[in-house]
């Protein structure tokens, strides 16, 4: 299964592509197979690999999902790395799929990415950086309860933000990914009031989980540079 669509963000365009594939064989294998028919779908349109900004993984279970990052991780390293989240949820899968592949990718013909590590480095990047867009990975905390863990993760976007040189008000795009068992709209108030300086639209969608039953909301910033 392949969809795709495009956006527009301060002018430059965007294609997203999610590709899931059947599930044959194990969920390694069947996470190459859905990159591979990603990155096809994306040379379809003409557009480089290298010009990969975001990826997320989505997968049936929590084992799934740790078993597809680390195919993910190898396979979208390089120039191919790109600001990345993953989650489990069953709800989010065709029939029949244990994976799902989303690909953001720049359509630009020239410019090259800054992909900026974490120190130590994680699994995601910190942010990559093209085209006068900085893409932050999805944040997430530990911390116990919905309440704490926004304050935390918002601290965290204004490090990661300084760090690229630029701040909360250049926020274009939120992406909010909540647990299922928590109030969308009490989340979507945490971030009203936690996130002021953010005039943007806010997306929430919801999700079974992450790589810790601890963590209840992930918030994703794309935002323009300095």
């Amino acid at each position: 299964m392949i969809s795709s669509e495009w956006s527009n963000i301060d002018g430059h365009r965007l294609f997203t592509i999610c590709a899931s594939t059947p599930a044959e064989g194990d969920v390694a294998q069947e996470t190459e197979r859905s990159i591979d028919a990603a990155l096809e779908g994306m040379a379809a349109v003409g557009l480089a690999p290298e010009n990969i900004v975001r990826s997320r993984l989505f997968t049936r279970d929590a084992q799934g999902r740790q078993q597809a990052s680390d195919v993910r991780r190898v396979r979208l390293g390089g120039a191919l790395r790109g600001a990345s989240s993953s989650f489990w949820d069953p709800a989010r899968l065709a029939s029949g799929a244990r994976v799902r592949i989303e690909l953001t990718a720049m359509d630009l013909s020239d410019g090259a990415k800054e992909v900026v590590e974490y120190a130590p480095p994680l699994a995601p990047p910190k942010f990559v950086r093209l085209g006068g867009l900085v893409f932050l990975s999805g944040i997430t905390d530990m911390t116990p309860g919905l309440a704490a863990q926004v304050p935390t993760i918002r601290a965290a976007v204004d490090a990661s933000l300084g760090d690229a040189g630029t701040n909360l008000r250049a926020a274009r795009l939120m992406s909010v990914f909540l647990a299922r068992e928590e109030d969308p709209r009490a989340a979507l108030a945490l971030v009203a009031t936690l996130f002021p300086e953010a005039r943007c639209p806010v997306t929430l969608t919801q999700v079974g989980g992450y790589s810790s039953p601890t963590k209840r909301i992930e918030i994703e910033v794309t935002a323009a540079g300095a």
